[in-house]
């Protein structure tokens, strides 16, 4: 069913890798993956964004920003991603792939996860809040 699940945001730095790591530990016979509408490629977790991973108990190390793409999306079986705007985007540019992009926040009411990127400390802990409880929604509901 749901084997490959692809997360993704914008710079790839701090949403998707951090919903794809909680995924990683909550479905661990899963293959989790995530990517960027528009990547800082190469880069690795935001700096704010690791340390609430590690303080969690989550590994952050070995990163890399990915750019999506179509092999990317056509090797999803899952595709979650943070905000309405993100699931348009990816629905027009891979309109084959519209059914199985969703949001991650699909099961409390298409609850969106904002961008903390360049932004507060407290505005990362109520995004990492809001993508673990998320995650562990899909978790219950595919696991």
């Amino acid at each position: 069913m749901f084997n490959k699940i692809l997360t993704v945001c914008i710079g790839n730095i701090c949403r998707s890798p951090s919903a794809e790591r909680i995924l990683m530990d909550l479905l661990p016979n899963k293959e989790i993956s995530s990517a960027g509408i528009g990547a800082l490629v190469d880069h690795g977790i935001e700096k704010h964004a690791a340390e609430l991973l590690v303080n969690a108990g989550y590994n952050a190390d070995d990163h890399n920003a990915r750019q999506v793409n179509t092999d990317i999306i056509n090797d999803a079986d899952l595709i979650l991603v943070m905000e309405k705007k993100h699931q348009h985007v990816l629905m027009q540019k891979f309109p084959s792939a519209s059914g199985k992009i969703m949001l991650l926040g699909k099961w409390h009411n298409e609850e969106e996860i904002p961008d903390p990127y360049k932004k507060s400390q407290d505005v990362f802990n109520h995004t990492f809040v809001l993508i673990k409880k998320n995650a562990q929604a899909w978790a219950d509901k595919i696991g």
